[in-house]
């Protein structure tokens, strides 16, 4: 989701804000005008496919190449159904269309916020534990960020969508598949660049999980973490 602090070729893969994240803390949910706390449940499942340069080959490794198969063919069968049942609470949801388009501009909106520090936004944007996360990072921080965004390399693309029920509660966790250039830089207090480099621009591919009771009509898509494909080691 190591530390954020470091050389630009840190943000090479996972971006400004780190290593990966998993909850086990807390959310709160709108209940009406009621507010139920309810256990965070991390991720549900964060399988994603691999990449398509490191999936295994059905001549050169055939029982890896089963094991793919048979995950891939149930994160299909699993991503089918959850949308089904999604979409029958949400009327209104554009798997390809606005879904996609907010959730790429809340994963600008976060990484802008985490490089000024402002832990306000981040409390809004994310869940209760991945936003502990990111401000202990930015408590351990030293030196002002500045954080670039040049665009997308690949459109963004939903890869997995799970549904679940808490307490009579129904959650959603959507994995949206990013790629984009960024950029980076940190600086002392004299402003002297000390990391990093805004002009060197980096090809970052991040999976991020977003979460929503979609049970309650006040609760918005929020950030739970991050996730990636397992090593095909």
């Amino acid at each position: 989701m190591s530390t954020v602090l470091g050389p630009a070729n840190m943000a090479r893969m996972r971006g400004i804000t780190g290593t990966l994240v998993q909850s086990a803390s807390y959310a709160s949910v709108r209940n009406q005008d009621t507010r139920v706390v309810l256990k965070e449940v991390g991720i549900m499942d964060p399988y994603v496919i691999p990449e398509k340069e490191n999936r295994p080959s059905l001549f050169s490794d055939y029982k890896k190449w089963v094991k793919y198969a048979k995950l891939r063919m149930r994160n299909t069968g699993m991503t089918a159904a959850s949308t089904l049942g999604m979409c029958w609470r949400l009327k209104d949801f554009g798997i390809t269309g606005r879904f996609l388009s907010e959730s790429e501009d809340a994963y600008i909106a976060m990484n802008e916020a985490f490089a000024k520090g402002d832990r306000v936004f981040l409390e809004e944007i994310c869940t209760p534990s991945m936003y502990q996360k990111l401000k202990g990072q930015l408590k351990d921080r030293v030196g002002r960020y500045e954080w670039k965004y040049h665009g997308i390399i690949d459109k963004p693309q939903i890869v997995s969508i799970r549904q679940g029920q808490i307490g009579g509660h129904v959650l959603v966790q959507i994995i949206v598949r990013l790629h984009s250039n960024q950029s980076m830089g940190v600086y002392d207090k004299k402003n002297k660049l000390v990391a990093g480099d805004l002009k060197n621009v980096v090809p970052v591919l991040e999976y991020i999980v977003f979460q929503r009771y979609i049970s309650d009509p006040a609760d918005n898509w929020k950030i739970l973490g991050k996730t990636a494909p397992e090593s095909s080691s």
